[in-house]
């Protein structure tokens, strides 16, 4: 049986934070979410450690470029390897809270929404800034007006960690950008979306 939900991970040399990383997700996931590493030709051991928690932990598994080709390029690996019919993405230095994955699926549930977006902890300097929506709620986007100009202008649009998404609705990073190809890939989506769930929660540790 395929798993409801994908958790995406692009690997480059993050050997120092890989395991901190996925040992904060698996803590709290269920069974039928899997965790894939994407791992991008890195300069240290980061496949030996991707390896190494693919065989310790069952809903893990890694896939590895055929060579470095940048993150873009290795979260669009991660889609297309993806069982789920659901989207995460985390970053290989950040972790979530344990109730991340649980959060975020039962306000989908809860809303039917094709976008959720929660908050988070910016982590800067040792000292936690947490950031959450100063609108959270359940809108449909053709009448989101001011509400979306709000969630942009707080910060909360640009990145694609802090969202649930369909993945019947994710289209693809654009590889010949280095700049925005985040916020673009996020665009994209959102035109496709007919209702968004924010909710206040902050669930990601962004370092």
């Amino acid at each position: 049986m395929n798993p409801k939900a994908s958790v995406i991970i692009p690997v480059y040399n993050a050997e120092k934070t890989l395991r901190r990383c996925v040992e904060s997700l698996v803590l709290g996931l269920e069974r039928d979410v899997e965790v894939i590493l994407c791992e991008d030709h890195s300069k240290d051991d980061s496949w030996d450690v991707c390896c190494a928690l693919a065989a310790e932990y069952e809903n893990v598994r890694c896939i590895r470029n055929e060579k470095n080709s940048g993150v873009s390029y290795t979260r669009n690996a991660g889609l297309a390897e993806a069982r789920g019919a659901y989207i995460l993405f985390v970053d290989s230095d950040d972790t979530v809270e344990p109730d991340y994955c649980e959060k975020m699926w039962k306000a989908h549930t809860e809303t039917d929404a094709d976008l959720v977006i929660c908050g988070f902890h910016h982590w800067y300097v040792g000292r936690d800034v947490k950031k959450v929506p100063s609108n959270p709620g359940v809108y449909k986007t053709e009448n989101y007006g001011a509400d979306f100009l709000k969630l942009y202008q707080e910060g909360f649009l640009n990145m694609p960690w802090n969202k649930l998404f369909k993945k019947e609705f994710a289209g693809r990073f654009d590889t010949s950008l280095s700049l925005g190809e985040d916020l673009l890939f996020n665009m994209n989506y959102l035109e496709k979306c007919s209702k968004i769930a924010v909710i206040s929660d902050a669930l990601i540790n962004y370092i």
